[in-house]
């Protein structure tokens, strides 16, 4: 019999019906990252601490127990969708037993962000998504152009995600002043502009990593 491996913590970010009386779930533990296992259990509720066990070391394991931590993050209306788009993100982006274990303590975060400030989730999304991409290698530079020259408040960049920002001498359709990018790049949310413009910017960086296939999740949003 295979070994059952230790507690973790973890959070469920999906599951779906798999053969008879049985889920496919889709897991992310703080110590060994995203996991996919069959359960014959009822699975908890998204959104709520765990501490679970599993057994097998192949890619497909068997959760053995589950059992909640505390309450779980109680989220309506954009804030719940705000909470499935973040699941969506880390089951298409993480890598099978690959730990972050700070962005997953910054998930906690943003959930109980989320529960707070269902009016406000702009921010919280934002942060996020750019820590997932700097946790995964492709960190989003607000400061530095294309040509690694500092930002100017008064130029204006076009954003290529391949390449970076890139200076340009004419005001087009998605193009950026300095400043505003420099806004993002300080987490100032003060204007519309700003939350519009880092919405825009950081999902044509994400949609390299997605590819074709859109986020279900999105389509939930008012």
């Amino acid at each position: 019999m295979a070994e059952i491996a230790p507690s973790c913590h973890g959070y469920l970010l999906h599951s779906r019906p798999y053969r008879e009386k049985s889920r496919l779930t889709e897991w992310w533990t703080l110590e060994h990252g995203r996991i996919s296992a069959v359960m014959r259990q009822n699975p908890p509720p998204l959104f709520q601490p765990c501490l679970m066990a599993w057994r097998g070391k192949k890619p497909l394991k068997t959760l053995q127990n589950h059992e909640s931590v505390g309450v779980p993050y109680i989220l309506e209306g954009n804030a719940m969708f705000a909470g499935f788009y973040l699941n969506e993100l880390l089951v298409r982006l993480l890598a099978y037993e690959e730990a972050h274990t700070e962005l997953f303590v910054l998930y906690s975060q943003t959930l109980e962000s989320l529960k707070d400030k269902p009016n406000d989730i702009e921010p919280a999304l934002r942060h996020f998504e750019r820590c997932l991409l700097a946790s995964l290698g492709y960190a989003l530079d607000f400061c530095i152009d294309a040509q690694q020259q500092v930002i100017q408040p008064n130029n204006f960049y076009l954003y290529e995600p391949q390449n970076g920002f890139v200076l340009i001498d004419k005001i087009e359709h998605n193009v950026w002043q300095g400043k505003t990018l420099l806004a993002i790049a300080a987490e100032d949310w003060q204007l519309n502009t700003t939350k519009q413009a880092a919405k825009k910017i950081i999902r044509a960086a994400l949609a390299v990593h997605l590819g074709n296939k859109p986020l279900k999740s999105r389509e939930l949003f008012i």
